[in-house]
């Protein structure tokens, strides 16, 4: 009897041990990618930057003009500095490493880059030997993207399960990097999660100084700095910060306006400032540089949108793709003599326009991997393509006239434009160390 209770106990263990077993072969874990931002403080950034031999140019930048030098940004990186004063055969001289730089603008030799959330100096009196000016910095002013360098291998395999085991606290410091950990776990919801938030300091008034005009730079027409009369004018985000560059070059952040939209890219016009925003174009007077004074606004689809202007009518592209929300690729004119009676008064059909110039009856847009489109604008009701130029990806033009800088995926390109609608290719020059 004892042994065939024993029995009986051996069968329902092995029965109890098989049903476990069978649970939790049956349990489905996955691998889940925790995710922790690396921060940096200003001061270490700071002390990152280095004035290097010339490089290789690896991705497209905003572009400025200045004298006899041209500075194209490398997003993100840096600045390549080249030696325009013969512009049939320019020189690459220098490039200036600079972590968190997108946009930049010069007034009277003092060079003003965005570094991460901060604004930086350089005087550049010797355009060969650019010195950081330290104590110029100002912290924490622009928002900036806190995972500019996040992994993207991540977000596109369908089998990974991101979290964040510490989202980006801005107490901490500067983004700089992203580590992962991976984890089995059991499954349960698990999703891809993102967020973003934007934050600015609030500016200090300080006291308004009077001084000469200054020599400042030319600046293509994605540019989101600009130097109006004592001021420099930036766009962070949502809103239209201004710096008060007093005697001494030192920047002192003034006021703060908001735009009430997602402000991209400023125009200035005689005492206009037109600022293109992901859903419009706004109109500013700025006949006082300390307080610009908003007029109006005029809407269109959501897109990444480039103005300039002549006396009569503005000038947008609109563009679509992964970042700018729509399809919708043209250029659209608009009817400005009214500013408080803003209208559209032709669209023109485009394949990927970026930056655009204009110089009398003509437009130069660069158009992506289509190139360089030249638009007659003599009659703002029918533009029409004229002539079109091949290069690998047109990304932003400056006009100054007779010449035409254009920036592209690889090279700077200058065609002289004394015969428009014909252009004539003076150089194409790699940014590459000779």
């Amino acid at each position: 009897m004892k042994c065939h209770r024993y029995f009986l106990l051996c069968i329902l263990t092995i029965f109890i041990s098989c049903e476990w077993d069978s649970a939790s072969v049956n349990e489905e874990y996955v691998e889940v990618v925790y995710m922790t931002p690396v921060y940096e403080t200003a001061s270490s950034i700071a002390d990152q930057i280095v004035i290097e031999e010339p490089k290789e140019q690896s991705s497209l930048g905003k572009i400025i003009s200045y004298q006899d030098y041209v500075f194209v940004n490398e997003p993100m990186e840096g600045i390549h500095v080249v030696d325009n004063s013969s512009p049939s055969n320019p020189q690459s001289l220098s490039f200036i490493s600079v972590p968190g730089n997108l946009d930049m603008a010069i007034i009277e030799d003092h060079l003003y880059v965005d570094m991460f959330s901060s604004l930086a100096v350089f005087d550049i009196s010797d355009v060969s030997n650019p010195v950081f000016v330290e104590d110029y910095t100002v912290d924490d002013v622009f928002d900036y993207d806190r995972f500019w360098n996040f992994p993207v291998e991540i977000w596109e395999d369908p089998s990974s399960y991101v979290q964040y085991k510490e989202y980006p606290d801005d107490t901490k410091g500067i983004v700089v990097d992203w580590v992962s950990e991976v984890v089995l776990e059991k499954r349960e919801n698990y999703y891809h999660t993102f967020y973003d938030d934007f934050a600015v300091s609030e500016a200090s008034p300080v006291s308004l100084k009077d001084s000469e005009t200054r020599e400042t730079s030319n600046a293509g027409s994605m540019t989101r700095f600009l130097p109006i009369d004592d001021y420099l004018y930036t766009i962070n985000f949502n809103k239209i910060v201004l710096f008060q560059v007093g005697s001494d070059f030192r920047p002192n952040p003034w006021i703060k306006k908001d735009t009430s939209t997602q402000a991209e890219t400023l125009f200035q016009l005689n005492d206009l400032l037109f600022v293109g925003s992901v859903n419009g174009m706004l109109v500013y007077d700025v006949s006082d540089a300390s307080s610009p004074n908003y007029i109006n606004r005029i809407e269109h689809f959501r897109s990444c949108d480039p103005v300039v202007a002549d006396l009569e009518y503005a000038y947008v592209t609109l563009r679509g793709g992964t970042n700018c929300f729509t399809d919708i690729n043209e250029l659209q004119i608009i009817d400005i003599q009214n500013p408080l009676d803003l209208s559209v008064v032709s669209r023109k059909d485009l394949f990927n326009p970026h930056g655009l110039g204009i110089y009398e009856d003509h437009l130069i847009v660069c158009d992506a991997t289509a190139g360089i489109k030249v638009i007659d604008v003599s009659v703002p009701s029918t533009p029409q393509i004229v002539n079109s130029y091949p290069i690998q990806f047109a990304y932003d033009v400056i006009i100054d006239y007779p010449n035409a800088l254009i920036v592209g995926e690889t090279a700077l390109y200058q065609y002289d434009i004394s015969n428009l609608p014909d252009m004539e290719l003076i150089s194409q020059t790699p940014i590459l160390k000779d």
